[in-house]
């Protein structure tokens, strides 16, 4: 199978497993929702979650992608008893780290969690530092097994294997949602105990799903292992590196991997200590600050993630690949591939959010409740999830073609700027303002990553501007369609109705999705970016 077969279908795999795991952590929300009782109560669950995913940044210390990156480029030159040693040694590593990662969190989060009840205020409905802090810790328990999960999976990924990852991936959301909502309904309803001690088991669903996660993986690598020791056997390359040299490889690709891990997850902690200060300082009152921090930091972002996933199963898929090609010298190759993902990316994620930002209050109104707040943050957070994507594929690709040290430069420059911009946002918009300087920020990120690849890839823009007008032109046209289809419906159903605007979605999403797909398979552009999968999928579908 060729690389571009090999590359679509990874991303395929991975594109699938992202997008179920993703609409189910977007629709366990409605349960959640109503079993917690509103955003407020909602709050501590996503103050849980920030410093725990910037903490398993730091524990990873960025060796999952690494170890992919490591894997593809010696399996590339045949050396499989290298990759094995590391890959071997890196899991122990892992275990070790995620012990030290979860003391480190356990420690901090009493500072955690002042240092956020400083930033939220003492208003009506605020969370105190002792509950903060308890939330922290226990959370901070899946630090130990996460990391590990995670470098399993960069194992895999690193042979060009990414069934595993899909697998584990639906299999660790599926047990992690059946144990927050089964766990937070029973504390509230059957224990009558308190939003807090919910809110409790809610976070420790991350450890279980984590669990399952593992255990998928031992299975499939338990029916591939036999195919992974005849490729070592089969090495004659005389390659003997030790741990020190190998482990010095990793720290050199593994620093890159940390920086890029966190930036988003800073960027959200830069939300969570100045959104309610920010708020404060706009005159708005205390009892709103919590409620908008929920919809900015959970409700509606859990919806914008939706199309922001492709670019995760994007980026985890294109790195083994132009990391071999760019170690064999194949630049035409490496080319290729970084304008197939770009515009594959592309081609999914801005109909997405242009259609996510049309349909906003039907979205938000459908998975939770009316509110024009939230409708508002939403209808300027969709758009955004856009940029997203292309900062997270970016820096994929610049650490593909060896220029991982840059992105230091790259993350430090957006959280600047996020820093700079936001207060000041935040006052003149309110909770837009924070979704504005996240924009701003990895925007700039996005146009600094595009020059690194375009001087040191040798990488032409050129060749994107066709296939990126035709995208665009289709997106409007598909808009247009909705909109039209959007406003005749609103004669005969309410959108502030939970009802009402399910059928509206039901309505108008396959309207826009047909226009979209009918005109990119009409004129083409489907067959330039899918390749020989929109010929299959044309025969399926005729009228195509």
């Amino acid at each position: 199978m060729s690389d571009s077969n090999k590359l679509v279908r990874g991303t395929f795999f991975l594109t699938l497993a992202t997008l179920i795991t993703k609409i189910l952590g977007m629709l366990y929300l409605i349960p959640f929702y109503a079993i917690m009782g509103g955003e407020e109560n909602l709050a501590l669950y996503g103050y849980a979650y920030t410093p725990y995913t910037i903490m398993l940044s730091i524990a990873a210390a960025g060796v999952p992608g690494a170890v992919s990156k490591y894997v593809a480029k010696y399996n590339a030159l045949g050396a499989y008893q290298t990759s094995q040693k590391l890959y071997q040694s890196s899991l122990w590593v892992m275990i070790g780290s995620g012990l030290l990662a979860f003391l480190a969190l356990y420690i901090a989060a009493p500072y955690i969690a002042n240092l956020q009840t400083l930033a939220a205020g003492s208003g009506e409905g605020s969370w105190s530092a002792e509950e903060v802090t308890r939330i922290i810790r226990i959370i901070g328990i899946a630090v130990i097994i996460i990391p590990f999960m995670a470098t399993f999976r960069g194992i895999f990924q690193g042979f060009e294997s990414f069934g595993p990852t899909s697998a584990s991936s639906v299999v660790e959301q599926i047990v992690r949602i059946a144990v927050l909502l089964s766990g937070a309904y029973v504390v509230l309803y059957v224990l009558e105990g308190t939003v807090q001690a919910a809110n409790e088991i809610a976070v420790f669903a991350a450890f279980i799903g984590g669990l399952g996660a593992i255990i998928t993986l031992l299975v499939f690598w338990r029916k591939r292992q036999p195919n992974i020791q005849k490729m070592v056997e089969s090495d004659d390359t005389g390659y003997d590196f030790s741990y020190r040299e190998m482990y010095g490889e990793i720290i050199r690709y593994g620093i890159p991997f940390i920086i890029v891990g966190i930036s988003i997850p800073v960027l959200i902690f830069i939300d969570q200590l100045t959104h309610n200060n920010g708020l404060a300082l706009a005159g708005v009152p205390a009892e709103y600050h919590d409620k908008w921090f929920g919809m900015l930091n959970l409700t509606t972002h859990k919806l914008v993630m939706i199309p922001t996933s492709l670019a995760a199963a994007f980026a985890i898929t294109i790195l083994p690949f132009i990391t071999k090609n760019f170690q064999r010298k194949k630049m035409d190759d490496v080319h290729h591939q970084v304008k197939l993902m770009i515009m594959m990316l592309l081609f999914f994620a801005v109909p997405a959010a242009a259609g996510m930002m049309i349909l906003s209050a039907p979205l938000y109104t459908s998975f939770f409740e009316y509110n024009e707040m939230a409708i508002k943050i939403l209808l300027f957070y969709a758009p955004v999830s856009i940029i997203i994507s292309l900062f997270s594929i970016t820096c994929s690709i610049v650490q593909g073609i060896d220029k991982q040290n840059l992105t230091l430069y790259v993350v430090l420059a957006v959280v600047i700027t996020k820093l700079a911009v936001n207060i000041p946002l935040i006052m003149q918009f309110h909770t837009v303002g924070a979704v504005m300087g996240t924009a701003l920020a990895l925007g700039l990120g996005v146009i600094l990553n595009l020059w690194i690849i375009k001087k040191y890839g040798k990488f032409h823009i050129r060749p994107l501007i066709k296939p990126l007008v035709q995208i665009g032109l289709y997106t409007v046209v598909m808009l247009l369609t909705v909109e039209i289809v959007y406003l005749l419906l609103m004669f005969y159903f309410d959108v502030e109705q939970k009802m009402d605007s399910v059928i509206i979605l039901t309505i108008t999403v396959p309207v826009g999705a047909a226009v979209y797909i009918l005109l990119s398979f009409r004129s083409g552009l489907a067959d330039e970016i899918l390749g020989a999968r929109a010929d299959k999928i044309r025969r399926k579908l005729r009228f195509l």
